[in-house]
Parts: structure tokens; sequence; C-alpha cells
């Protein structure tokens, strides 16, 4: 992301579902340098537990989907991103290896994985700079 797209983009709160420990760290130390929030969660359980514990709504939630198995919980929690009054305002990007037939939320931006760090990146500034502030 270059300077004038770092001022365009506005810091926020994301929220990354990420199964593999090492990716997670990666994802979530990216983010951080960028200058955002970030918390970081295993599975779309742990996503509908936040929730559920009412922590900070993310501006953003990048959820990355394996190829192996499908998480059980998705559907749940596809269903919460679309419907939820509160999850339906954050932004999504979906991080995928293959589609396995699963469907997504309207707005979710598919970034198919292996991926350019940039390209995510620019995609979470460009989304928070787009999503009106929410308290901290």
């Amino acid at each position: 992301m270059s300077i004038a797209e770092k001022r365009a983009s506005r810091i926020g709160f994301a929220l990354v579902m990420e199964p593999d420990l090492d990716l997670r760290a990666v994802l979530h130390d990216a983010l951080v340098l960028e200058g955002h929030r970030v918390k970081c969660v295993p599975d779309c359980a742990a996503v509908l537990a936040w929730r559920s514990n009412v922590g900070p709504i993310p501006d953003e939630f990048v959820l990355a989907l394996g190829a192996k198995n499908p998480d059980p919980d998705w559907e749940t929690l596809r269903r919460a991103l679309d419907e939820d009054a509160v999850l339906s305002r954050a932004a999504v990007i979906v991080l995928l290896t293959i589609r396995n037939g699963l469907t997504f939320p309207a707005r979710a931006r598919i970034v198919q994985k292996p991926f350019a760090m940039e390209e995510l990146l620019a995609l979470v500034g460009s989304d928070m700079a787009a999503s009106p502030p929410r308290p901290a």
C-alpha cells in the first residue's frame, strides 16, 4: 500500500479467523503493522462467540476457509453475517483455497489463496476508509 493509500484509509478493528496458527500470526502482524487493531480466532464458532460475548464489533471480518473440510459452523456464521443487525454492518473478506460449494455473504470479497499480502492490506484499507467510524 502506498503512503497516499495509507493516508486515505482509516484505522479500524479487524477480526481475523484463520485455523492455521502460523498464518494467523502472519495476518495479525501485517494488519497491526498497518495500524489496525486485530483480534484473531481459529474458527467460525469463535467468531460467533465473539458476537455473543458482546466484544467490540469489527469493521472488517477476514475469514479464511480451508480446502479440506468446511468449518461445521460456516453456514451459521454466513447467515449471521447476512442477517444479524450488528454483524451485517462489517465488511467481509473471505480468504479461500477452493469453493467447496460454499456460499458467501453478498458483500464478501473473495481473495484466492495464495495471495499477495499487499492485495489483502489494500482491500482492508479501502474497507476501513469506506466504513463509518465505530467506538473503540
